[in-house]
């Protein structure tokens, strides 16, 4: 869902407006860690969160637009982030309960019973006509879904969900650093700026983790 709704967001508001809000699922996340897990939050987790934040924020307030007609798809993509938190609180919570395994199995089953008539109306082909059509629906499904998804499952059964989405920030610089190295994209001194800045705060929230793990095991 989180994914449609992004993907929706963007047909009604520019691409800036639709990944800067989404970058906001770290907050949702970490208040609703706060208040549904009963997770608790130190200076050095909080700081790390600002800067990652700002670090993403940076390049995306350049092109953002406060303009009328985008508000519908702002808030999509606003949703989009809360819902994105959400699948990520609940994930943590079940692992608790299940093994990953399990729930990677729910999770595919209930995908595909869920797109596929949406597929069938919206649609006018169900399957891929070309071998180009296949290749990129087989790397969408085993390289996006099946080790993508698989190993942010598996992570959250190591960090909480609020660290998990503050390393997702990484994503739109990874990209950037990959269409460097394969499409030869030219990298501006701001992105290099943000790159160390996001660091920077996923260090700080990592080594506050670190310390909480320190302070649990001594306390058993």
């Amino acid at each position: 869902m989180p994914v449609l709704q992004r993907t929706g967001s963007v047909k009604k508001t520019s691409v800036a407006n639709s990944n800067l809000l989404h970058n906001t699922t770290p907050i949702f996340a970490a208040v609703g860690g706060w208040l549904l897990l009963n997770q608790s939050f130190n200076p050095r987790f909080l700081i790390g969160m600002i800067l990652a934040l700002g670090g993403t924020f940076i390049i995306g307030f350049h092109d953002f637009n406060l303009a009328q007609d985008t508000l519908i798809g702002d808030s999509v993509a606003l949703l989009s982030a809360f819902f994105y938190a959400a699948t990520l609180l609940v994930t943590e919570h079940l692992l608790v309960k299940f093994e990953a395994n399990t729930l990677l199995l729910w999770f595919y089953s209930l995908s595909s019973l869920l797109l596929l008539p949406c597929t069938l109306l919206f649609e006018d082909r169900l399957l891929p006509a070309s071998f180009s059509g296949w290749f990129a629906v087989i790397s969408l499904g085993l390289f996006c879904s099946l080790i993508g998804a698989s190993a942010l499952v598996y992570s959250l059964k190591q960090f909480s969900s609020s660290f998990v989405s503050l390393i997702l920030l990484l994503e739109p610089i990874i990209a950037a650093f990959l269409a460097w190295l394969i499409f030869a994209e030219e990298l501006s001194w701001l992105n290099g700026l943000t790159f160390i800045i996001v660091l920077s705060g996923i260090y700080l929230a990592k080594s506050d983790e670190e310390l909480d793990n320190i302070g649990s095991t001594e306390a058993t």
